[in-house]
């Protein structure tokens, strides 16, 4: 009866790419000049399937049905429009660039038709042809990542004192408020750097730390990068010290800090104007996936890599946005995408195991990690990682084993390593290891006294082995109090209050527990149970009838067809002749397993 106790914490994210906090002119179409799109004749079918497809996050199957629609109507701007975001999105931007310039015929400067073309542009190395489609952009000054491409572009047509001027131009200009005037000193940072000035390139990016709030792991990196080509590596190393010291791990900046370690001086974040522009895109998809232009973020994410197909963290937003979206065998392919030398080679390997796990090929996906682990034994997230995914399988020994693996990483256990310890007492409890289970959830208190979900799982555990109630109720309503709506939890107090013979204290509990939880079969058990034991016993068969219907486990199930055909009463006595607890009479005559 494991499940009952609360579910696992998730385990924590790795960092998220940098995001860039400014408004876009950029979007899908708006709902109305969508519905107008199914209007013509012939489209209405594809269109709405391709509608369909894009809400739940198929982005292949959406642009193939909005190409469909498109033969009955080839000129339709909003077609267009959502063709080209979703077969980009899709890793098909090939066939993006042909719509992009029928877009352009059909209504020059639109600013979808304009990015799509000048991104090509810069791709096949035509940086001015890039420069002229941005200029012609339907707003005259152009989108704020337009601007930012552009001048980009200039540095890649050797122009790097046009590239300054207008970046120059951005960060004084009101285009996007404090944050994209913070983005374009960033840009003029990287644009320094990759022109070899790095003491200009260091002015720029301590004023943009100095406006942010706060550095980011990226920001840092870059930082840390031009101290180093200064010749400044003792600040350089320390800044990259500090940086690690306020974080979880981050692999970037471990590679980085081993390079400085031993003097190893790293080369620019971008050196090229087709890598700069990739990082204006890289960004500026983090933000937008915030918001309702999901799609836009992945389809500029995937420009992104398209122009700097090295961009390993590109790679891994595709990765992780094509997962949350349920397209696993595509996330697949963009985790695989990141260099096995990288040092993102890590979250690439552990999201695409995620990535197996959620197509149905746990197996794969469990190997993935493995191999992982045995590569990089002393990698936490690789552990904690297939811990994970072997609990998940309900593989309870090998879990423990995983993460009893990734403790000894661990030399002195701090607050936050408490869920380590929970975790790993849950796959010893469900392996039948309880002594080490209970050491464990006992560490996890010591840790974080008051963490709820520890509480409760130990409480329910000594419930139900019969001892330490008086503890175990004390540590359970403590729980509740801080999560009243957590019905696994409140489900736990019922149970103990159930064990201690409080049948009406506990019928009521359980019966909030099954307010809140209604479709959970061990709940409805347990409040079938306690309805028996006050002489509600018709109402008692009901809940045992309900808690069949939710496909209990088998010995469960088991025991629940007992109580249906005997009895409560008998099933107990029955239990108690075999060895079970002595029981006592109930309030209502029956009979209750002996909490003591």
């Amino acid at each position: 009866m494991a499940g009952r106790k609360s579910p696992l914490i998730p385990r924590l994210a790795a960092p998220l790419a940098f995001a860039l906090a400014f408004a876009l002119p950029l979007g899908l179409p708006a709902q109305a000049g969508a519905d107008a799109a199914a209007e013509a004749p012939g489209i209405a079918g594809p269109y709405l399937a391709a509608e369909a497809a894009a809400r739940r996050g198929d982005v292949a199957a959406a642009a193939r049905w909005y190409a469909d629609a498109l033969e009955a109507d080839p000129s339709n701007r909003t077609l267009l429009s959502k063709a080209i975001v979703h077969l980009v999105g899709a890793g098909q931007a090939g066939r993006a660039v042909p719509l992009a310039e029928r877009l352009e015929a059909t209504e020059p400067g639109h600013h979808l038709g304009v990015l799509m073309l000048a991104v090509e542009a810069l791709r096949t190395g035509d940086p001015a042809a890039a420069r002229a489609r941005l200029a012609s952009a339907e707003d005259g000054s152009g989108p704020f990542v337009g601007q930012l491409i552009s001048a980009w572009a200039a540095f890649a047509a050797g122009d790097a004192a046009a590239a300054r001027d207008s970046l120059a131009r951005l960060e004084e200009g009101d285009a996007a408020g404090a944050a994209g005037n913070i983005v374009a000193a960033y840009h003029q940072a990287l644009l320094e750097a990759a022109a070899g000035r790095d003491a200009e390139a260091l002015t720029a990016i301590d004023h943009a730390i100095a406006s942010a709030d706060g550095a980011t792991g990226r920001l840092i990196r870059v930082r840390a990068g031009i101290l180093a080509r200064l010749g400044r590596l003792d600040e350089a190393r320390a800044a990259v010290d500090e940086s690690l010291a306020a974080t979880l791990g981050d692999p970037r900046l471990e590679r980085l800090a081993d390079d400085l370690a031993n003097g190893r001086v790293p080369p620019p974040l971008v050196t090229t104007g087709a890598q700069g522009a990739a990082e204006a895109l890289f960004g500026v998809s983090g933000f937008l996936l915030r918001g309702p232009n999901r799609q836009i973020g992945l389809a500029y994410a995937r420009l992104a890599v398209l122009l700097d197909p090295d961009l390993a963290e590109g790679w891994l937003l595709i990765g992780d946005i094509l997962n949350e979206g349920g397209q696993h065998e595509l996330a697949t392919v963009a985790y695989d995408a990141v260099p096995r030398d990288a040092p993102e080679a890590l979250e690439a390997a552990i999201g695409r195991a995620r990535a197996l796990e959620a197509a149905d090929r746990r197996d794969e996906g469990i190997g993935v990690l493995r191999e992982t682990a045995a590569a990089q034994p002393r990698a936490l997230e690789a552990q904690l990682g297939l811990g994970d995914m072997l609990r998940r399988a309900e593989r309870w020994a090998e879990a423990a084993d995983a993460y009893d693996a990734a403790l000894r990483l661990i030399d002195r256990p701090e607050q936050r390593h408490w869920a380590l310890y929970y975790q790993r007492g849950i796959a010893y409890e469900r392996s039948d290891q309880w002594d080490k289970a209970e050491a464990d959830f006992l560490k996890a208190l010591e840790l974080e006294p008051d963490q709820p979900l520890v509480l409760n799982y130990l409480g329910y555990s000594w419930v139900e082995q019969r001892k330490n109630l008086d503890e175990a109720r004390a540590m359970i309503e403590q729980a509740v109090e801080q999560r009243p709506e957590d019905g696994y939890i409140v489900d736990s107090l019922g149970w103990v209050l159930y064990r201690l013979g409080e049948f009406e204290e506990a019928a009521a509990h359980l019966e909030r527990a099954v307010e809140l939880l209604p479709t959970d079969p061990v709940i409805n058990d347990h409040y079938g149970d306690a309805l028996w034991m006050i002489g509600r016993k018709t109402e008692a068969r009901f809940q045992w009838k309900r808690s069949i219907s939710f496909e209990p486990e088998e010995k469960d199930a088991e025991r629940i067809a007992k109580k249906l055909r005997q009895g409560l009463d008998a099933v107990v006595a029955e239990e108690t002749a075999a060895g079970e607890p002595a029981v006592i009479k109930s309030t209502a005559g029956a009979a209750k397993p002996n909490g003591g």
